[in-house]
Order: structure tokens, then sequence, then C-alpha cells
């Protein structure tokens, strides 16, 4: 079970809105052993369930194709002018946020949103 402090991943979204302003279409933290979503932004459910399924699958390509294996995150160029970052916080916690490509700084979110979550996540638990 994790041991985690609700409030500071509400917090990490609060955060993550000021920064990014409109550009945060969504975003959720989840548990990654029961895909179930923690805090959010716009929740997906549906997002999450499958995002948890292809990063363990992503893995498992990556290991089986002889690559290096998927480190903290990945970011996803989609169709309409949308990105998806999805980021992996140790074996049990999961990210992700859908962006306005248009309305986000791409490095403002690698150089400062990206860690900012890593390090609010971080913070949250109580071990």
């Amino acid at each position: 079970m994790l041991d985690l402090d609700v409030t500071s991943l509400d917090n990490v979204v609060g955060e993550a809105k000021t920064v990014l302003k409109d550009g945060l279409q969504a975003m959720d933290i989840w548990d990654r052993d029961t895909g179930l979503s923690l805090a959010g932004h716009n929740p997906q459910p549906e997002a999450v369930a499958l995002f948890n399924q292809l990063t363990g699958e992503m893995a498992t390509t990556l290991s089986g194709s002889g690559f290096p294996a998927l480190n903290r995150y990945y970011l996803l160029d989609l169709d309409g002018g949308n990105t998806v970052v999805v980021q992996r916080h140790g074996d049990d916690l999961m990210s992700g946020m859908l962006l306005d490509a248009g309305k986000v700084n791409l490095g403002l979110l690698v150089s400062v949103v990206i860690p900012r979550v890593t390090a609010g996540i971080a913070g949250a638990r109580n071990n």
C-alpha cells in the first residue's frame, strides 16, 4: 500500500496548472499497481489505465530489443497540436499530462515542469 500525502499530490497538480496555465489540458498522478488516479486535473481514467499498460509494454519492448531501459519519462507528439508526457516515479507511481503544444514552451516543460513534478511526488512520500 502506498504511503503518500494526497494533499501534496494535489499541490503538484496545482503547481503544474499554475506554470502551464491553459496549456495543461489534463493531468493525473496514479498508482501503477491499481491503475487508479490519486490526484488530477480534468482526470482521464481510461487514459490512466491504458498508459499504465502501454508503459509496461514499452519497457518490455525496449528490453527485448536490446535497447537501454526506459528511464524517467517519455513524450508523444499527437495530432491536433497536442503532446503527452508520461513520467515514471519509481515502481509504484506514474503521472501523465495532456498538453496543448501551441501553448506550452518545450524548454519550460523539460527544464521546469517535469523536474518539479518529480520533486513534488518524491516529497509526497511519507516513508
